[in-house]
Protein backbone atom coordinates (compact mmCIF):
# COMPACT_ATOMS: atom_id res chain seq x y z
CA UNK A 1 0.00 0.00 0.00
CA UNK A 2 1.28 3.44 -0.88
CA UNK A 3 1.96 6.16 1.65
CA UNK A 4 -0.63 8.92 1.24
CA UNK A 5 2.21 11.40 0.78
CA UNK A 6 3.36 9.60 -2.38
CA UNK A 7 1.88 11.42 -5.35
CA UNK A 8 0.77 9.36 -8.34
CA UNK A 9 -0.48 10.86 -11.60
CA UNK A 10 -3.71 12.85 -11.33
CA UNK A 11 -3.87 12.93 -7.54
CA UNK A 12 -2.05 16.16 -6.79
CA UNK A 13 -5.33 17.82 -5.76
CA UNK A 14 -6.17 14.92 -3.45
CA UNK A 15 -2.73 15.11 -1.85
CA UNK A 16 -3.13 18.87 -1.33
CA UNK A 17 -6.58 18.33 0.22
CA UNK A 18 -5.09 15.83 2.70
CA UNK A 19 -2.30 18.30 3.55
CA UNK A 20 -4.88 21.06 4.13
CA UNK A 21 -6.72 18.85 6.62
CA UNK A 22 -3.46 17.79 8.32
CA UNK A 23 -2.37 21.42 8.69
CA UNK A 24 -5.84 22.75 9.54
CA UNK A 25 -5.82 25.18 6.61
CA UNK A 26 -8.71 25.79 4.23
CA UNK A 27 -8.52 26.41 0.48
CA UNK A 28 -9.19 30.13 0.90
CA UNK A 29 -6.23 30.48 3.25
CA UNK A 30 -4.06 28.46 0.84
CA UNK A 31 -5.09 30.85 -1.93
CA UNK A 32 -4.00 33.80 0.20
CA UNK A 33 -0.66 32.13 0.99
CA UNK A 34 0.02 31.48 -2.70
CA UNK A 35 -1.20 34.80 -4.08
CA UNK A 36 -4.12 33.30 -5.99
CA UNK A 37 -7.83 33.98 -5.72
CA UNK A 38 -9.96 31.72 -3.57
CA UNK A 39 -12.09 30.84 -6.62
CA UNK A 40 -9.04 29.78 -8.62
CA UNK A 41 -7.80 27.58 -5.76
CA UNK A 42 -11.21 25.97 -5.29
CA UNK A 43 -11.39 25.27 -9.03
CA UNK A 44 -7.96 23.62 -8.96
CA UNK A 45 -8.89 21.44 -6.02
CA UNK A 46 -12.21 20.43 -7.63
CA UNK A 47 -10.45 19.53 -10.88
CA UNK A 48 -12.14 22.31 -12.86
CA UNK A 49 -8.78 23.93 -13.67
CA UNK A 50 -5.42 22.36 -14.48
CA UNK A 51 -2.45 22.74 -12.21
CA UNK A 52 0.61 24.42 -13.68
CA UNK A 53 4.18 24.11 -12.46
CA UNK A 54 4.29 27.57 -10.87
CA UNK A 55 1.09 27.05 -8.88
CA UNK A 56 2.15 23.56 -7.81
CA UNK A 57 5.45 24.95 -6.52
CA UNK A 58 3.71 27.78 -4.64
CA UNK A 59 1.29 25.33 -3.02
CA UNK A 60 4.13 22.99 -2.04
CA UNK A 61 6.05 25.89 -0.51
CA UNK A 62 3.01 27.12 1.42
CA UNK A 63 2.27 23.63 2.76
CA UNK A 64 5.94 22.81 3.37
CA UNK A 65 5.79 19.93 0.91
CA UNK A 66 8.24 18.80 -1.73
CA UNK A 67 7.31 17.97 -5.30
CA UNK A 68 9.40 15.17 -6.79
CA UNK A 69 9.32 13.85 -10.32
CA UNK A 70 10.50 10.29 -10.67
CA UNK A 71 10.75 8.03 -13.69
CA UNK A 72 7.70 5.90 -14.30
CA UNK A 73 8.27 2.21 -13.68
CA UNK A 74 7.81 0.29 -16.89
CA UNK A 75 6.16 -3.06 -16.21
CA UNK A 76 7.20 -4.30 -19.67
CA UNK A 77 10.83 -3.48 -19.04
CA UNK A 78 11.49 -5.58 -15.92
CA UNK A 79 14.73 -7.53 -15.86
Amino acid sequence: MKNRNEVTPMVFSKTVKHALVDKDINATELARLTGHSAQYMHNLLKGNRRWNEDTMNKVCKALKMELKLVPKEDADNTQ
